[in-house]
């Protein structure tokens, strides 16, 4: 066999193994963990957030806690809260309600996910905060601002 027919051959080989093996890291790489702030109202001398979840990962995680922060309309810092917004299972969505104690939610500016406290996932023992964190995304409904 001529030597480049050989490497032709090695060649299609390859490109026939990797083609499909980046089209599923493509797959993997859009299926995220959306946090999104739905709701923001007031409630007596607090302010209620709802919060929708969307766990479009192939992860189950049994426990989620989120470092929050809000900030006022001059940019100050008015409340940080470690959010329990876990358990929530793969390729489902789920709401969860917290409130920012004694908090106007007229003067509230802006939230921040400032990181991931806790990320456990289902038979696994352990995973990095940073490794949640990395597929994390954040959006809002409301005219607050929600970003990481």
């Amino acid at each position: 066999m001529a030597p480049w027919r050989f490497y032709r051959i090695v060649l299609a080989a390859l490109t026939a193994a990797v083609l499909p093996l980046s089209h599923g890291v493509a797959d993997a790489a859009e299926k995220r963990l959306l946090v999104e702030l739905n709701k923001i109202e007031p409630t007596g001398e607090d302010c209620r957030t709802t919060w929708v979840l969307n766990n479009a990962t192939a992860t189950d995680l049994v426990r989620l806690k989120l470092d929050i922060v809000a900030f006022d309309k001059d940019g100050i810092v008015a409340r940080r809260v470690g959010a329990e917004l876990g358990p929530i299972r793969r390729e489902h969505t789920r709401v969860k309600l917290f409130d920012l104690k004694s908090i106007d939610c007229r003067n509230v500016g802006r939230m921040l996910m400032n990181g991931v406290l806790a990320c456990d996932a289902e038979g696994a023992d352990a995973v990095s905060p940073d490794h949640c964190a990395d597929s994390l995304d954040t959006a809002t409904r409301t005219t607050v601002p929600f970003t990481q």
